[in-house]
């Protein structure tokens, strides 16, 4: 049978859980360098606790039988009675995947299967060698409970003049009464202990109407309304005192408690409006926030970038005329729309803490697997940025963070015989740079050395002695990235098949991100990705190559500057320009972009953008530099799918159509590079 997932309180059941689980793989992971952490065991005993009790209301059995084991397993280390150590905490990550599993599964609208035996039995294991004894005293107290109090009740008249002294019960242990009641009270052991010290007397009720133990809901319910009208009473007790001294007769003081013991329903009242009281705040809370499907944000997202094309061209139909009215008006319209931008953009926005949250995890497993001591230390965990980019940045940086353990930091023994500490550290930072977020891998490992990478791309062939001898540091570090190419030995389950970088390269570059690579022998290796805050609307800087206008993403643009063509070189055969005193490839993109153009007289002074394409950087001639413009990326039509070199396409100011390149894409069909 399959589940409806259409089912609003299943719904609300995922998206809970999914954050309750989230928060789980970060929580275990730091509770292993914080065993002792009372806040912590507690935060994630709740979240055991709570995905149980949602599981529980859904009947997904499975679900609730593995989060009741360690729910069972994080009680007794609430206690003290257990301690985390590294198996056990491998066992409560396998749980946490077999969960994760199970959500999947939930999702897709099927019951969850059943956990893997083997971690069942090592959670019953951990369990049987410590909670054994301490739960044996817990069904003690019970019998004691109904012996004490069976003995005294000599009336029913006693008992209720007794019970206002001793019957009120905290939160706490009502709590553990309906524990009690659904035969849920082992994984609160604490509470299940506190609780026989208060219920007595209803139990005294309870046990002289039957001498068993086990008692019904109506039972339940009339035994709560009697400790809500025992409290409620004691709290009434101030004013009928003056009159007790005055009634001495036993008999009257009989006759006034009895009425009173029937009446609970002022008190009832009283309690109903104090709990409403407290609640309202809680809701009020609520109401600040409101669940959207983000398929309505992504419409609203192209709406506004449907208003600021209409802004770019009101702008520039205005400049025609010389009305300065018409010129506040349209100042005005620019500066609401960027407001508006600005604000949608910021309801699109999450923080990069969603994609870091996974990072302990991976770096703890694969320290652990390869016998490393390392640390992770996250920065910037709250920049925002689009929740796209969120999505499309986790797959390169697990991958870069996969290369810093296993690459980057050495093994203890190594990082102790050079001085080192024995424990690396690895730092995953952001931050917000303008309208860019910068990323940064950093590691104190062996850093990388420029000649070992030249004779690696020599044995692999890549290119020939003299190419290799003629790179700079900077070119040796990008060889990383090339397809196929890796520093280890021997392939494992890690790394060694030379995939990863190469992934990371092709992925930043479709974000119109930009790698940048500083290592040093023995200091270690920064890596520093330069992404967009959004990819939604673009900054970019419009040129022109003979009457049709094209758009560089701004990102992408280093510098601009005039050339004089007399300064041009040539080596191996390839066009160069000397850039502080470095040769950059100088390319024509009118050659490549534009039909009909000749090779006639071209001006002495020409038009070149330098444009970081991967991580080179290259020169393109242009025609007319037009000015930066912030433009809306709309996809190519049917017709132009699969054409190579663009990105995409907008519209101008002036109403016409810019194409947007995409430099790597350019470079790898007209110039035979990959970059």
């Amino acid at each position: 049978m399959a589940l409806d997932t259409d089912d609003e309180i299943l719904q609300d059941f995922l998206v809970e859980a999914e954050e309750i689980l989230e928060g789980l793989n970060e929580q275990l992971v730091e509770l292993e360098n914080s065993p002792q952490d009372a806040d912590l065991l507690n935060s994630i005993f709740r979240g055991f606790h709570t995905i149980k009790g949602g599981a529980g209301f859904l009947s997904l059995e499975a679900m609730v039988n593995l989060c009741h084991k360690s729910e069972d397993l994080f009680n007794l280390l609430r206690q003290g009675e257990r301690f985390v150590d590294a198996d056990m905490m491998d066992t409560f990550l396998k749980v946490l995947d077999i969960l994760n599993t199970m959500f999947a599964e939930i999702k897709s609208g099927q019951y969850p299967s059943p956990a893997d035996a083997e971690v069942i039995e090592s959670l019953s294991a951990y369990l049987n060698n410590d909670s054994a004894p301490a739960a044996a005293p817990e069904p003690e107290p019970e019998p004691e409970v109904v012996e004490e109090v069976t003995p005294p009740p000599a009336s029913t008249e006693s008992s209720s003049a007794d019970a206002p002294a001793d019957d009120e019960i905290t939160d706490d242990e009502f709590e553990a009464l309906l524990d009690q009641l659904h035969g849920n009270s082992a994984p609160g052991i604490k509470d299940s202990e506190k609780a026989p010290k208060e219920p007595p007397a209803p139990a005294a009720s309870a046990s002289s109407s039957s001498n068993s133990d086990d008692i019904t809901e109506e039972e339940f319910e009339a035994l709560l309304d009697e400790l809500q009208g025992a409290k409620k009473a004691e709290a009434e007790k101030p004013v009928p005192p003056p009159a007790a001294p005055k009634s001495a007769p036993s008999p009257s003081t009989d006759k006034a408690v009895e009425p009173k013991a029937p009446t609970p329903k002022p008190a009832e009242k009283a309690a109903s409006e104090k709990v409403e009281a407290k609640a309202a705040p809680a809701k009020q809370a609520a109401d600040t926030s409101v669940r959207v499907d983000t398929s309505r944000l992504d419409e609203i997202m192209n709406m506004v970038g449907e208003l600021v094309l209409v802004r770019n061209r009101i702008s520039t139909l205005e400049s025609s005329f010389e009305n300065e009215e018409m010129a506040k008006a349209v100042n005005n319209l620019r500066v609401v729309t960027g407001d508006l931008q600005t604000a949608v953009m910021k309801t699109r926005m999450q923080p990069i803490k969603k994609v870091f949250g996974r990072f302990p995890r991976v770096v703890r497993d694969i320290a652990r697997s390869l016998k490393k001591d390392i640390d992770l230390e996250l920065r910037g965990e709250e920049t925002d940025l689009d929740k796209n980019l969120v999505e499309a940045l986790a797959d390169p940086l697990v991958h870069l963070v996969r290369n810093a353990v296993d690459h980057g930091v050495e093994m203890p023994d190594v990082r102790e015989a050079a001085g080192k500490p024995r424990q690396g550290k690895v730092v995953l930072s952001a931050a917000q740079e303008g309208d860019h977020i910068l990323l940064t891998i950093a590691d104190d490992g062996a850093g990388m050395n420029p000649e070992t990478l030249r004779r690696k791309a020599v044995e692999k062939g890549m290119m020939d002695e003299d190419t290799a001898a003629r790179l700079t540091e900077s070119e040796c570090f990008s060889l990383i990235f090339s397809p196929g190419f890796s520093m280890k030995q021997e392939i494992s389950d890690i790394s060694g098949r030379g995939v990863g970088m190469d992934v990371v390269k092709t992925s930043i570059s479709k974000l119109n991100g930009v790698i940048d690579i500083q290592s040093e022998v023995g200091v270690g290796t920064t890596l520093s990705i330069k992404v967009p805050l959004t990819l939604a609307i673009m900054p970019t800087l419009m040129v022109m190559l003979g009457e049709q206008i094209f758009a560089f993403p701004l990102v992408n643009v280093n510098e601009i500057f005039h050339l004089d063509l007399s300064k041009t070189n040539v080596v191996d055969g390839q066009q160069t320009i000397m850039v502080r005193n470095k040769a950059l490839p100088l390319f024509y993109l009118s050659k490549w972009l534009t039909k009909g153009r000749t090779d006639g007289k071209k001006p002495e002074i020409e038009h070149v953008v330098i444009v970081n394409v991967g991580t080179q950087r290259v020169g393109f001639v242009v025609d007319v530099l037009l000015g930066q413009e912030e433009v809306v990326i709309k996809p190519l039509g049917a017709l132009l799918q699969g054409t190579h070199g663009f990105a995409g396409a907008t519209i101008t100011g002036d109403g016409r159509i810019a194409l947007i390149l995409d430099f790597p894409e350019l470079m790898k069909v007209h110039a035979n590079r990959g970059y």
